[in-house]
């Protein structure tokens, strides 16, 4: 997936979000914002991922940054949905549909998540709407275009 970065992010000021996140971000997902501190995903069809357990596809639109604008920025995302979220989860992106994908840092439910919140997909109601991803954010294979 080719992402037109936001620009890196220092040590200090991923330490400063996961603050105000209140979670420890996953080893792989904060080499990510070292490098390229989120950014819009080139629509070159390399974005898809294939959510597995319903045979869908979702397009990533943009990785949220930090201290960017408002549209993109993943303090505002996780501060406007905070009351919807489960325990410990971050929104990290979301796709062209404007579901969100979100993290969760460890534990048994550890990986990225799809969040279908808009009921795009068929399969989706108010009892199931998320939907896993992959288990480690390396496995989506980001890289900077």
């Amino acid at each position: 997936m080719n992402v037109q970065c936001f620009g890196p992010l220092s040590e200090d000021a991923i330490c400063k979000l996961e603050s105000a996140l209140g979670v420890t971000l996953p080893g792989n997902y904060r080499e990510f914002l070292k490098e390229t501190g989120g950014g819009i995903v080139k629509q070159d069809g390399n974005n898809k991922i294939m959510v597995t357990s319903i045979g869908q596809t979702i397009a990533v639109d943009v990785f949220f940054g930090y201290g960017v604008t408002q549209n993109s920025d993943i303090l505002y995302w996780n501060e406007k949905y905070k009351d919807e979220m489960l325990d410990g989860a971050v929104l990290i992106g979301f796709d062209v549909h404007q579901g969100f994908l979100f993290l969760i840092a460890g534990g048994d439910d550890a990986g990225v998540y799809y969040w279908d919140d808009s009921y795009v997909f068929e399969e989706s109601d108010d009892d199931q709407n998320v939907y896993l991803l992959v288990k480690d954010f390396s496995e989506l294979a980001v890289r900077e275009s």
